[in-house]
């Protein structure tokens, strides 16, 4: 029997501590799986999460969820993807067949949704172990901290091989969500007034979705000043910094006092989400993203706050993404001109250097954080 494939990969061994990078076995792939080689790896605030156990998860585990890579090795019964495809890995596993997939609700796939907690593929195992013969997870059955990896083939979207996978390692959770969350979403009409809340990633994303929906303003409010001059680069009329001003009044004096027609808020603290409820104008629209903790709440009156203003609250996972469908989308954007990543890419840094790239993330005008490998 051929030795094992060896992967440099960067593990969370215990919650809060800073992640070992170590080598680890990599077994083949099973039948519906690809090997992927990681070109680059996006770093999300939701590794973080699983880091410092806020979203739980076995132990040990490969943290990473985001990632374009080359297809290195297919498993058997595998006819859509090939090796030497350049592909994104999405954070969510869609089957397309499923209940939820068949009505068109992808991000809520039944066979993708166990992967969330489980740390293992879909067979309810993983293809990594350590030196000493231990399991390694992999979040959500990608684990993209890593050299190479074995993931779900309804995990990977082909890209053409001339786009770098620098900027694409961000799409397949980051921009899905925000762009998402505005497409397919939100209900954006031509001339629509929308703001959105939080310029990270996720929230750059979605206001250069809403532009692509046919938003006729774009307003972006945040409180890094970086962070609103990228979004006025990328589309808002009118940026708001609400360390400065009241966001809220300020939208009232935009719009002549009707308030947004839609507000797209990405930052899930108890504060914005207030906000964004009382900035939206009378049969407005409030799509929340932000991922909010335990303790956010959604407080409105029934009928002075939501009946009589004909509000229309909405909860989005995941952007509402189709990944095969948005991922094209959003690179066949980027390749035309009218959708920038490039930008959203603050820094990158290499494998050895993942703790510095997490801790990048809290800097105010870090957009988004890459591993890229050689």
């Amino acid at each position: 029997m051929p030795p094992p494939e060896m992967s440099l990969a960067a593990v969370c061994t215990a919650l809060g501590e800073p992640l070992e990078v170590m080598d680890l076995e990599l077994a083949a792939p099973r039948a519906g799986e690809v090997r992927v080689r990681i070109g680059a790896a996006g770093i999300c605030a939701s590794d973080v999460s699983v880091r410092d156990g806020k979203l739980p998860s076995p132990l040990p585990i490969v943290l990473g969820h985001e990632a374009a890579g080359t297809v290195t090795a297919v498993g058997p019964g595998v006819t859509t993807i090939h090796e030497g495809d350049h592909v994104v890995i999405a954070a969510m596993p869609q089957c397309g067949e499923c209940f939820r997939c068949a009505r068109g609700q992808h991000s809520l796939c039944e066979q993708g949704d166990p992967v969330l907690r489980t740390g293992a593929l879909l067979d309810g195992t993983t293809r990594l172990r350590a030196g000493d013969g231990r399991a390694v997870h992999q979040m959500v059955a990608t684990g993209t901290f890593a050299e190479e990896v074995v993931v779900p083939v309804m995990s990977v979207v082909r890209i053409p091989s001339d786009v770098p996978f620098v900027p694409a390692s961000l799409i397949g959770c980051g921009v899905l969500t925000g762009a998402g969350s505005a497409l397919n979403a939100a209900s954006i009409r031509p001339d629509d007034t929308v703001v959105v809340i939080g310029c990270g990633s996720v929230g750059l994303a979605a206001l250069q979705g809403a532009r692509l929906a046919g938003a006729g303003r774009l307003i972006a409010v945040d409180v890094v000043p970086a962070k609103l001059k990228l979004a006025a680069d990328l589309g808002a009329a009118e940026t708001i910094d609400s360390r400065e001003q009241d966001a809220v009044a300020a939208i009232r004096d935009l719009t002549d006092g009707r308030g947004a027609d839609v507000v797209i808020e990405c930052v899930g603290v108890q504060p914005t989400v207030d906000a964004a409820i009382r900035m939206t104008g009378k049969g407005g629209e409030v799509v929340f993203v932000g991922a909010g903790g335990p303790d956010v709440r959604i407080d409105v009156r029934h009928f002075g706050g939501l009946v009589g203003s004909a509000k229309t609250f909405r909860g989005v996972l995941f952007g509402s993404a189709e990944i095969q469908r948005d991922v094209t989308r959003i690179v066949e954007a980027y390749k035309a001109g009218s959708f920038e990543l490039d930008r959203l890419v603050s820094r990158t840094f290499t494998l050895e250097e993942v703790n510095a790239g997490i801790a990048a993330l809290g800097a105010g005008d870090v957009v988004s954080a890459v591993i890229e490998f050689n």
